[in-house]
């Protein structure tokens, strides 16, 4: 197993599922004891589990057992590297008389060559996606503004550019129009809709580069396509301009992704790339209640299902810090709980296109109150309709099942959206207030200007003067006009000041108003805002699911070799999960199920047609040899491939299936 996350009980004497805490009496002076012993066993055979070298355990836990846990872990893998992170999971805090608890520990072990992924987000300074920090690159409007900006300034540069509405994405670039030709901006050329650079007042404009020029932009990925503007009929499209294209040369930002539908890249600042995970985590995405709760009320439709679910992103951000680079992990949560881990995984995949899988394990116990109302029904564990209540058969599985299908078996779509983990950009309408209640005449003194700075958001006093007809700076998002008089110079000042949001401009006159909103917004364009990327839960997921009952079998019948059907899910597991479990009705010589990377051999005595059928399938990890003779299955492995992972089964398979078991040897 690459990575295995448990949430285990916390041992807080609640009363919610049975193997919680309500065995181990509050009062019981050994229920640390008895906690510890009932997680040992289950470490342990997490460690057997776990890559040697590369496997990472995370367990989650709260303040009841967190130092007897970590005492726990340091004896169970004493040879881990071994840290403890603290997530915040509930802003608002519980509180019993002291200090109002907010935070939960995820507590991860590393073996000697697991290390954490690299993220662009370290979980706990600000993360405000259109602040300075966050420092994504502000593409250029490909449509002139300014001077120049006129269809007869520059002919050659009117010309239309075709887009696949479908694919939102840039398909061919045509040839300028001469001036004594009229565009049909409502026709379509060979099906596509077209662009024309058409200004925000509607006449005709020019585009910033020429068509050879933006056909090599295109190229490259470095051509965004916006979104369609209904009064001037055209579309709004960007371009990375020749600044930076340089810096993207010189490697000061680098390209991190290539959308191959939209033929677009996405680019950050190379100091933005990866910020190393911190061990405090504090995002509004960890909240228990807003994306635990919420989330599973949008899946089922209801409250009430289960109790203290995990958040899913908190989950996320776990696993992906050790498994964002590995595509084809394998996770592994034996305290399932609600699921969450499994949506979590498939989440990761439709994400970066990842083939990483999951196995949930969990029992099918009912709450403590539930069991006493079904055996008052005189219903009893077993029973049909008493199982149906089971945290497995009224949880964890239909929670799988909805959110792979994105509906619920009434046929009706889940609600609501996830939360990707990416950003993506968009486009957004400036923000203009006139100020026309004080005089430009009055604003002659550096206290006044600063009286009205003070006033208004994102207008920093103490960079405001005297002298200032105008406030505009390149690290603040709002920008001021004073004097109304000195509209030239302040729309020289805004040239390429692409980042401010909000413009106060001082001035009685609506129409002056007007005409500058209006020039600042064919100046600079529309603004463009990054935000969380969403996947509507309706879409579901590209994932399959199989579900297994474990249950007890005959330990003389599988020795005589007459349980293969049963066990084949497991060899299946095995084999590594690949390709739709395999049935079978009989008990045939050999088996070599298709898609699946395993055979099993039944009668050593047809061995040599067995070895000639593996050689036929080239897609073979695994062979499991069926015979109670060590000799003869160590002279059936040495003739088999080397590479293969061969498995002698029945003689002693239950030896190696058994657990909370010790072997003890006499002396």
């Amino acid at each position: 197993m690459d990575c295995i996350y448990i949430d285990p009980p916390y041992n807080t004497s609640a009363k919610d599922w049975k193997y919680n805490n309500n065995y181990v009496d509050v009062n019981d002076s050994w229920r640390h004891s008895k906690w510890l012993t009932f997680m040992e066993k289950r470490l342990k055979l997490a460690k057997r589990l776990l890559k040697p070298d590369t496997g990472v355990l995370i367990v989650t836990i709260d303040e009841h057992e967190v130092h007897h846990l970590g005492m726990l872990l340091e004896n169970a893998f004493p040879n881990f590297y071994r840290q403890i992170v603290t997530i915040v999971v509930n802003p608002k805090g519980v509180t019993q008389g002291r200090f109002s608890r907010v935070e939960e520990y995820a507590l991860f072990c590393f073996s000697e060559k697991a290390f954490v992924a690299g993220l662009r987000d370290d979980l706990l300074t600000s993360n405000s996606l259109n602040s300075k920090n966050h420092k994504i690159p502000r593409w250029k409007g490909l449509l002139r503004s300014g001077t120049n900006a006129r269809r007869q300034d520059r002919e050659k540069l009117f010309f239309p550019i075709l887009i696949d509405t479908d694919r939102h994405t840039i398909i061919e670039v045509g040839e300028y129009l001469p001036l004594n030709q009229q565009p049909d901006i409502d026709a379509s050329v060979n099906g596509y809709a077209v662009a024309w650079p058409i200004r925000s007042d509607c006449s005709f404009g020019n585009w910033g580069v020429g068509p050879a020029t933006l056909r090599g932009l295109i190229s490259k990925g470095y051509v965004s396509l916006g979104g369609f503007d209904v009064k001037r009929k055209t579309w709004g499209i960007s371009y990375l301009s020749k600044k930076l294209q340089l810096q993207i040369e010189s490697g000061a930002i680098q390209i991190v992704e290539f959308d191959a539908v939209k033929n677009v890249v996405n680019v950050e600042y190379a100091d933005a790339r990866e910020r190393q995970i911190k061990t405090v985590w504090h995002r509004s995405s960890h909240d228990a209640g807003a994306y635990g709760a919420d989330i599973l009320k949008a899946i089922f439709g209801e409250t009430g299902r289960f109790s203290f679910p995990k958040s899913l992103y908190a989950v996320r951000d776990s696993i992906s810090a050790i498994v964002l680079d590995r595509p084809n992990a394998l996770i592994v949560d034996f305290f399932a709980g609600s699921g969450t881990t499994l949506n979590a995984v498939n989440l990761m995949n439709a994400v970066d296109n990842g083939n990483r899988r999951c196995i949930l394990v969990t029992n099918n116990e009912v709450s403590v109150e539930e069991a006493k109302n079904l055996q008052e029904q005189g219903l009893m564990p077993g029973d049909d309709e008493y199982e149906k209540h089971g945290i497995c058969q009224a949880v964890t599985y239909p929670r799988s099942k909805y959110t792979i299908l994105g509906k619920r078996d009434d046929g009706t779509l889940l609600d609501g959206d996830y939360l990707t983990g990416r950003t993506i950009s968009k486009d957004k309408r400036r923000n203009f207030k006139q100020i026309g209640f004080i005089d430009t005449a009055q604003l002659t003194s550096t206290a006044r200007k600063k009286e009205l700075a003070g006033l208004l958001d994102g207008i920093p006093q103490s960079k405001v003067t005297k002298d200032s007809a105008y406030f505009v700076d390149e690290t603040c998002t709002a920008s001021v006009l004073f004097d109304d008089t000195c509209v030239n110079a302040y729309l020289d000042a805004l040239d390429d000041m692409t980042h401010i949001e909000t413009f106060y401009l001082v001035t009685a006159n609506n129409a002056l108003f007007k005409r500058l909103k209006d020039a600042i917004n064919e100046l600079l364009g529309l603004l463009q805002v990054s935000e969380d990327e969403k996947r509507p839960l309706s879409a579901g997921f590209e994932a399959n699911l199989a579900y297994f009952k474990l249950d007890f079998l005959d330990a003389d019948e599988v020795q005589l070799g007459r349980k293969l059907a049963a066990l084949l899910p497991i060899l299946w597991l095995i084999a590594g999960a690949k390709g739709a479990c395999p049935q079978v009705a009989d008990s045939p010589s050999f088996f070599l199920p298709e898609h699946c990377p395993f055979g099993v051999l039944l009668d050593e005595h047809c061995f040599l047609p067995f070895k000639q059928a593996l050689k036929v399938k080239a897609d073979i990890t695994h062979v499991f040899l069926v015979t109670n003779s060590e000799e003869g299955f160590f002279a059936m492995r040495d003739e088999l491939d080397s590479g293969l992972a061969v498995v002698q089964l029945y003689k002693n398979y239950l030896d190696q299936f058994k657990i909370n078991t010790e072997t003890r040897v006499r002396t």
